[in-house]
């Protein structure tokens, strides 16, 4: 009989969000990834055929952190890209903020996987200002951009707003462009 698996493939993916919360996806290495769990570099190449097989998963395990904790933090528990609760992740998060809604292809990477928390947010968009699905998917997307257009920054140290001032920021837009559609 084989001998056990010492370090599991949930062990290294664990190291490897860990890292790139910490550092980011560039420091997210075979070699690094052996450090952190202190072993050599085997256990990680037995497990995953390549580096972007390991990026593929811990994008899955990315996301899922990234809506827990959305969810956990929102006042009816669910996850919607315009929220607050977006800006405070980039806040507390920004590597792993970074690595989800700030590199080249991320999006069509995660698409299939974002589309239900979208599709439900556009559906409340639609009971709440009775408007079509196109029309609510056109304001999800405004309402979106807006809100990725401060997390960003806020993410990347581009400015250090109050929070106060992003709230409030947050909540004129929404207003400004939800005001043809309140009934």
């Amino acid at each position: 009989m084989p001998a056990k698996k010492q370090i599991t493939k949930d062990m290294i993916l664990q190291a490897a969000l860990k890292l790139l919360k910490r550092s980011g996806m560039e420091a997210v290495t075979i070699k690094t990834l052996a450090a952190e769990l202190n072993c050599s570099t085997q256990p990680v190449y037995l497990s995953f055929e390549s580096m972007d097989a390991l990026r593929e998963e811990l994008i899955l395990l990315a996301i899922e952190e990234f809506k827990e904790t959305i969810r956990s933090q929102s006042r009816d528990g669910e996850v919607r890209l315009y929220d607050m609760e977006y800006i405070y992740f980039a806040r507390r998060e920004p590597k792993l903020f970074c690595f989800l809604f700030m590199r080249a292809r991320a999006f069509s990477e995660m698409k299939q996987i974002l589309l239900p928390v979208i599709e439900k947010s556009v559906q409340e968009l639609m009971e709440l200002y009775h408007i079509s699905h196109e029309k609510a998917d056109y304001l999800h997307d405004h309402l979106w951009m807006h809100t990725h257009g401060i997390a960003s920054m806020i993410a990347t140290d581009f400015c250090d707003w109050d929070m106060d001032k992003v709230k409030y920021m947050l909540e004129e837009c929404r207003s400004a462009f939800t005001k043809g559609y309140e009934v």
